[in-house]
């Protein structure tokens, strides 16, 4: 469901003024006092905080948000012709049943070639063993995959009693403020639940995708596809890994591919290149000479690149404004532009036409404001490349060795 609208004034224009939320506030704090880098925060964190036996409140509350789940998380292992020096392990989480298979969404980093960045290995030849939380394994079949967001589903040829986690938006300005998350994966040597603690961060991902967010959970490459959820068992994102931080893709993000997936059986990306960074990641240098040259911004996304591809759905904007409504809704993060686009573009695929939709820019170097119509449609065949960069890292496989309990049928054991 794309996010709720907002009212605006000034013929549409939102008086911002009146805004509800100012990250603007976090923007000009210090580094150190709006977010300590995921370091920094390791080092700080309490033992307790990577304990599932933690009895205080908060370990509670965690704990409880992982068993409310606990059913859904699935660990998933590829190897290429049975070949273990192959094996990469991660997690996944039932998201759906279709017919009389159930779908598991994980990170495409499963079945990704070791050395090639923009391919996977053919579905033939990639052997996918499922881990269920009653410690049975079942074949998976790799069903689609997408490199752009690094997300995949698997099918199981089951559905008895594997509840499915329901990816919802979360309001706009949720990630403005870091709160206590927990990592979660599901471990095939252990055959058992695991879990990492953390606080969402304020800081921007080295990968090159303008959409992660950072996490301070310290993970291993088990946790790689699975979730992250917060004390409240809300769904935050799903969890990526890089060398020193805990990327993940938020979850409109995921949700926005995961619709895409059902209808289209693929991610259909919109031929609208537009990428940036949230005013409030930003560091503070270039904050002030954005202040300095126009009215304080309460938030937006300020544009970084413009593919020439794509520029003449893009009606004016260019890089260095800032995008600060979308349709009336107010922008706080990539990921939140992202999973607009996303939606639009199923709606742009449904009536097999440009979707136009309304931004309300801001430039800095004059000060000026303006409307612009940017047209969401589908990527030229054959172009589809233009807008493609691969953003993400792939560890290396890890050696794993698991005997587990049974290997076979589904048993159901509410029977």
């Amino acid at each position: 469901m794309p996010p709720t609208k907002t009212s605006r004034v000034e013929e549409e224009h939102q008086d911002e003024d009146q805004a509800p939320c100012d990250p603007w506030t976090y923007c000009c704090q210090s580094d150190s006092e709006s977010c300590p880098t995921p370091a920094a925060a390791a080092a700080a964190a309490n033992d307790s905080e990577d304990d599932p036996e933690d009895l205080t409140e908060e370990g509670l509350k965690a704990r409880n948000a992982v068993l409310a789940v606990s059913k859904s998380v699935v660990a998933l292992a590829a190897s290429i012709d049975g070949d273990p020096p192959s094996t990469l392990a991660c997690t996944g989480t039932v998201v759906s049943h279709e017919d009389s298979a159930t779908w598991i969404l994980t990170s495409a980093t499963l079945i990704r070639k070791q050395g090639i960045n923009t391919e996977v290995h053919e579905a033939s030849i990639a052997k996918i063993e499922v881990l269920l939380h009653n410690k049975k394994v079942v074949n998976g079949q790799l069903l689609m995959y997408d490199l752009q967001y690094n997300v995949a589903v698997v099918s199981i040829d089951i559905q008895a009693n594997l509840p499915v986690v329901v990816l919802s938006d979360l309001p706009e300005s949720y990630f403005l403020t870091p709160s206590p998350v927990v990592a979660i994966a599901r471990k095939f040597e252990s055959q058992s639940l695991q879990m990492k603690r953390g606080n969402t961060c304020r800081t921007v991902s080295d990968l090159d995708c303008n959409e992660l967010m950072i996490s301070t959970c310290q993970i291993e490459q088990v946790f790689i596809g699975g979730l992250l959820i917060d004390l409240e068992e809300k769904i935050v994102g799903m969890n990526f890994i890089d060398d020193e931080t805990t990327p993940f893709l938020p979850v409109q993000v995921v949700r926005g591919c995961l619709t895409h997936f059902k209808k289209f059986r693929e991610i259909k990306q919109p031929w609208l290149g537009i990428r940036g960074r949230a005013l409030h990641v930003l560091e503070l240098a270039k904050l002030e000479k954005i202040c300095h040259r126009c009215p304080k911004p309460h938030s937006g996304i300020l544009v970084d690149m413009i593919p020439e591809a794509s520029r003449a759905n893009c009606e004016g904007v260019e890089v260095g404004d800032i995008l600060n409504q979308l349709d009336g809704v107010v922008l706080h993060s990539p990921g939140q532009l992202t999973a607009m686009l996303l939606d639009k573009m199923v709606v742009a695929m449904d009536t097999r036409k440009p979707v136009v939709i309304k931004a309300f820019v801001r430039r800095p170097r004059d000060g000026m404001t303006f409307d612009a119509d940017l047209k969401v449609m589908e990527r030229p065949p054959g172009e589809c490349d233009l807008l493609f960069k691969n953003r993400w890292t792939l560890p290396q496989p890890e050696m794993y060795y698991w005997v587990p309990a049974e290997t076979g049928e589904w048993v159901d054991e509410s029977d």
